[in-house]
């Protein structure tokens, strides 16, 4: 079976997630910040989206959160190249995960962005505690 772009850019992520959740692995996760002690972790899924420079379309990483939080978690990014644009909010209420639910989708959109391959950092925090993920980000002339 062929799967358009849009599909195989979303599939992967999703498999994972489905995959761990019906083995019932635990998934590596990123560390909360050094000398703070958090009730909740960013899952670190392997997460790589192709694009090319001038991509019309809204792109996004999942944001998986596992344990509870009882403030706002909103996410962003660091090292997104120029040409990037960030859409914000992009938050969740309080409230848990068991690490195999996205909560956010963290969207972006490229706006004439150099060609190359990236990998910025997904970001979380809840105001107290920020922990982040790297993600796979190739900008190329076609996918």
């Amino acid at each position: 079976m062929k799967f358009s772009r849009t599909a195989r850019r979303v599939t992967a992520p999703v498999l994972a997630t489905m995959l761990l959740a019906l083995v019932g692995g635990t998934p590596v996760s990123a560390a909360p910040a050094t000398g703070t002690t958090s009730t909740w972790t960013l899952v670190d899924l392997p997460q790589r989206i192709c694009a090319i420079p001038d991509d019309p379309r809204a792109l996004y990483y999942f944001v998986v959160l596992d344990g509870t939080w009882s403030t706002t978690i909103t996410a962003s990014y660091t090292g997104m190249p120029a040409g990037t644009e960030v859409y914000s909010p992009q938050s969740t209420p309080p409230g848990s995960g068991d690490g195999h639910v996205v909560q956010i989708l963290a969207a972006f959109r490229l706006h004439g962005a150099p060609l190359g391959h990236y990998v910025p950092q997904l970001q979380a925090t809840d105001g107290t505690v920020t922990q982040s993920v790297p993600v796979t980000l190739d900008i190329r002339s076609s996918c």
